[in-house]
């Protein structure tokens, strides 16, 4: 058994959920560091930032009517629902490695941080 078989980040990213993230070097690591505190406040008595894109708010898209099957037990790409609605597509994920059934990230619409 390998290191990174018994408990490497590979490991804690897709097996044990650990790892909420896995990159490839310290690079990656500050970006996606920087990146997640985009959205969250300073402090506890703070809100988060708005944060000004051109995206507008109002815009329709109209594809995805089609995501949606008509029958409601048919299985559906559920992040293909959320880049349509969140700000210029930008989707912070969250253990994207692990519980592929599940989605946890952050995102912006009209420039409010959910």
């Amino acid at each position: 058994v390998s290191f990174d078989e018994l408990g490497g980040a590979m490991t804690h990213g897709t097996k044990s959920g650990v790892a909420h993230f896995v990159v490839k070097n310290e690079y990656e690591c500050m970006d996606r560091i920087k990146a997640l505190l985009s959205y969250i406040p300073q402090n506890n008595t703070e809100e988060t930032s708005i944060v000004l894109n051109d995206d507008d708010p109002n815009r329709l898209d109209h594809n995805i009517i089609n995501v949606l099957p008509e029958d409601s037990i048919k299985p559906y790409d559920m992040k293909e629902i959320i880049y349509s609605i969140i700000d210029n597509h930008n989707f912070f994920e969250i253990h994207e490695l692990f519980a592929q059934n599940i989605i946890v990230g952050f995102a912006r619409m009209h420039g409010k941080n959910y």
